[in-house]
């Protein structure tokens, strides 16, 4: 049985592809399609799944022989679950542009090409695009935010404005580099510039110091190579002399491959004239990238799509747009999160706003059970040394607390999805003890994912199933949706997630200093929330996270966690939701202790 398949949704069925060979796809399943082609990977096979076109969506139009279809009958549950593309790997899925691209990287057959760097195409430590887009700038920028762009200008007439994204790009690629090893990568480019003149000269230092100490003691000699090479890291990183040549630095990673198909279409909407007298970096590096022999199997896919030229204004504006990098670490870039809302009169103000029937009681926990962990095997304790020793015991009464919840509520059959999972305490502990319910644990970090999947396997569950992927690229059907810990909005986005398929949900919210307005996400949540403003509200929620242990506002703190918790109840009694709001017992096993329950009638 084929276990490591990349699953891409056509728009055109098999019939009509057999006639034709032309196949229609969406711009992610085209872009992996592409990377698919430039890694040859081994062991991983390619299929296409024939889906309705949507109405969200523009089709590519590509030309290829010998395309493989899958049988949609046969397509497995945890692939229909989730937005393509999605890869399969055994009992793991693996949905999201990125993460679909790093795993077909991984199988990459064939040399390294001259411009990658020495790790290959997922760069230095294999990280290229490893965050997920929730929480980096510069993945976002790859797998949304151009996506977004080339399809507002597929469906455009006329451009009278420059989409800002093409500006932020073009800004990147003139600022710095700014990665984690940027140092070690000076320190490497400047001993491999040393010139032959250098090399030289430094024979000829070598020759004279033997001469001098021949008929001395004898010493080691060392190369004035690597002291020459030597970088201090007090150096600015502005005076590295190291620049974009490609979209990460100097290197060819996955992110160019990633961004190259798009750039090709919107150079062919939007004109290359444009492209070189407005973003003239943008037009180098997409030339430096199509130069690259290597490059030619997916110039030969992307060259045959065809698109018509866009009419452009010939007073096209350019937006502005902060002139910052892409990469989240650049100290001058404006992060709206940072700003605190610590004023005491203003949250005495915010607070002040609550009507009556506002707030929902918070009621006693009745959860209670004679619990002994030492019956609960290695796999699922927290004693096991799955954590360090300070950490066992509030995290053994945190899994509880929410097992228990889970317990109240399940029956045999239910799908459980643990979202944002982390390593499985919690989705490994119910599935030991809810052996006829499936359970999903939801995680977008590869390495907390693989090792919830070994403490799986050698448990040798065989109802757990992994999803590496974001909140948003999961869409499949579940009986209970929970939570521990989900940080700031994502708490909000699991409570979307379940009011929408009509889940059950047990949520334990934190960081509600974090919460923040989005594009998918409006604060406050629910109608009798309404008379607060966003200002007043973000007050409280910074409030919310003083709930340290013997501080003098942790009493407003916990007040604090239950309006906003409060706001989230109600907006699911609006979805016919019956909730509750109790706390964690004891108290002091997490200072983020609100429990939500709740059930749809």
């Amino acid at each position: 049985m084929e276990n490591n398949l990349v699953f891409l949704e056509s728009y055109t069925d098999f019939v009509d592809y057999g006639e034709s060979r032309k196949i229609s796809l969406s711009l992610e399943s085209c872009i992996i399609f592409c990377i698919y082609k430039y890694c040859a990977p081994k062991g991983l096979k390619l299929k296409l799944v024939a889906t309705k076109e949507r109405k969200d969506v523009i089709a590519i139009e590509i030309m290829e022989s010998g395309l493989e279809f899958a049988d949609n009958e046969k397509i497995s549950w945890q692939v229909t679950s989730c937005v393509f593309p999605v890869a399969l790997l055994e009992d793991t899925i693996i949905t999201g542009l990125c993460a679909v691209a790093r795993h077909i990287a991984k199988y990459k057959t064939g040399a390294r090409n001259s411009n990658e760097h020495e790790e290959g195409i997922l760069g230095f430590r294999k990280s290229c695009l490893q965050a997920p887009n929730e929480v980096s700038i510069w993945t976002k920028f790859c797998e949304v935010d151009i996506i977004k762009t080339v399809r507002e200008i597929l469906i455009c007439n006329k451009l009278n404005e420059l989409p800002k994204h093409l500006v932020r790009f073009e800004n990147h690629l003139s600022k710095p580099v700014r990665v984690h090893n940027v140092y070690k990568m000076a320190r490497t480019m400047k001993k491999k510039n040393i010139t032959r003149l250098e090399e030289l000269k430094i024979i000829e230092e070598k020759i004279e110091t033997e001469k001098k100490v021949r008929s001395s003691k004898s010493r080691k000699w060392k190369s004035n190579i690597r002291k020459a090479s030597q970088i201090d890291s007090s150096v600015a990183i502005e005076d590295l002399n190291i620049s974009h040549q490609f979209a990460e630095g100097p290197f060819f990673t996955l992110a160019d491959l990633v961004l190259l198909p798009s750039y090709r279409i919107l150079i062919q909407l939007i004109g290359i004239s444009v492209f070189g007298s407005l973003l003239p970096l943008t037009l180098q590096w997409y030339e430096r990238l199509t130069n690259i022999p290597e490059i030619k199997v997916i110039n030969d896919i992307i060259d045959k799509i065809q698109c018509k030229l866009v009419s452009i204004d010939q007073t096209v504006i350019v937006p502005t747009t902060e002139v910052v990098s892409l990469y989240k670490c650049d100290p001058t870039r404006h992060n709206p999160k940072k700003k605190l809302f610590t004023k005491e009169e203003d949250i005495e103000n915010a607070l002040s706003t609550l009507k009556e029937g506002m707030m929902i009681n918070v009621i006693a926990n009745q959860l209670n059970s004679k619990w002994d962990w030492n019956n609960i095997p290695d796999g699922a304790n927290p004693a096991a040394g799955h954590l360090p020793d300070a950490r066992i015991n509030r995290k053994s009464q945190q899994l509880e607390n929410l097992t228990l919840a889970v317990l109240s509520v399940a029956k045999d059959g239910d799908k459980i999805v643990d979202f944002c999972s982390g390593s499985g305490h919690l989705g490994i502990l119910i599935a030991y003890l809810l052996p006829k319910c499936t359970v999903v644990l939801l995680e977008n970090k590869e390495q907390s994912l693989l090792r919830a999947r070994k403490r799986v396997h050698d448990m040798k569950l065989k109802n757990v199933f992994f999803f590496q992927c974001n909140l948003d690229f999961f869409i499949g059907k579940f009986d209970i949706g929970i939570a521990l810990h989900a940080c700031g909005i994502a708490s909000d986005l699991v409570l979307d997630k379940c009011l929408k398929t009509k889940a059950k949900f047990i949520l334990c919210p934190c960081c509600y200093g974090s919460l923040h307005s989005t594009d998918r996400l409006m604060y406050p949540r629910s109608h009798k929330f309404k008379g607060v403003s966003i200002n007043q509200y973000l007050c409280i929620c910074h409030a919310a996270d003083q709930t340290h242990d013997e501080h003098p506002l942790t009493q407003r703190g916990d007040l604090c966690m239950a309006v906003v918790d409060s706001d989230r109840a109600r907006l699911a009694e609006e979805f016919g939701y019956t909730v509750t709001l109790s706390r964690l017992k004891p108290l002091s096993c997490t200072p983020k202790n609100n429990l939500l329950i709740g059930v749809p009638s």
